[in-house]
């Protein structure tokens, strides 16, 4: 099986916006970065880059990934 398909809430995406969040970092960030399971179905990604780091927390699902919200870190 391939990788997962990655759907954003409209809260991610308005968060995104606020945050200058590129559409194709949204899947960097699930795709690179780390990767921190905080319960059955809720994990947080984290991302270090050189601009600060981008955090998503999503729902995921066995055949889906959820962003429920995105921030942008120092």
């Amino acid at each position: 099986m391939g990788e997962k398909p990655i759907y954003l809430t409209k809260h991610a995406v308005q968060r995104g916006l606020r945050h200058n969040i590129d559409p194709q970092d949204f899947e960097k960030i699930i795709r690179e970065g780390e990767k921190r399971r905080e319960g059955r179905t809720k994990t947080r990604y984290i991302l270090r880059t050189k601009s600060g780091t981008l955090i998503a927390i999503c729902e995921e699902l066995p055949d889906q990934i959820i962003i429920k919200t995105v921030t942008k870190g120092r």
